[in-house]
């Protein structure tokens, strides 16, 4: 009797342990945490200053602490970029020029694409974003709310997340230019344009 209290109480131990463990494994598989708080985007220079000239990563055009966090993270904040694609929050005011109004989602696809720029904006081609190009030659915000009402944000992030899983081992950062490559890059000219860039309407107002 001993014996059997003696190897009852010893298997609901053993069972206890393999359930502790399962329950570590699971919280260290997890992703990351990390947000990028998009919505709270902060401009310490003039407001819409960040997308009248030059990219988001270019600190005399664009000052401010998200965009210093997301080059902080290096090309871990890409796939975080990508998750917050489809986040319609919107900013306290538009952090574009011209624009009624951003979400979340809307900076995140900019910065993806500028990310992505060099300084001669031409863009490192990947042909996953292809379907991105823009279709119409109406102004910035006109051309990607009517794309985002046709395609979704879902679609956007989708095709964001076939370009990172296709070459997110290829990815590194240039800092001469100031932009993410890859290590075999096909640059493309920025004035071919993609919906939610300033080049889908020609100017800066996205």
């Amino acid at each position: 009797m001993l014996l059997y209290k003696l190897f009852r109480q010893g298997g609901l131990v053993a069972f206890l342990v393999l359930v502790v463990c399962a329950v570590c494994a699971a919280q260290s598989s997890e992703p990351s945490s990390v947000e990028i708080p998009l919505w709270r985007f902060d401009e310490l220079t003039a407001p819409g200053s960040c997308r009248m000239m030059g990219r988001f990563q270019d600190k005399k055009y664009c000052d401010s602490k998200v965009v210093d966090q997301v080059l902080s993270l290096g090309k871990g904040a890409i796939p975080i970029l990508i998750s917050e694609l489809t986040d319609d929050r919107k900013t306290k005011h538009s952090i574009y020029d011209l624009w009624k109004y951003t979400t979340a989602g809307d900076i995140a696809n900019s910065l993806l694409f500028d990310l992505f720029t060099g300084s001669d904006l031409n863009m490192t081609y990947m042909p996953e974003l292809d379907s991105l190009q823009r279709d119409c030659e109406k102004p910035g915000e006109a051309c990607w709310r009517k794309f985002v009402h046709k395609k979704g944000r879902k679609f956007v992030q989708k095709q964001w997340e076939a370009a990172w899983d296709a070459h997110q081992n290829d990815i590194y950062w240039d800092d001469k230019a100031r932009c993410f490559r890859l290590a075999s890059t096909v640059s493309q000219s920025a004035s071919t344009g993609h919906v939610g860039t300033p080049q889908s309407s020609g100017a800066r107002q996205n």
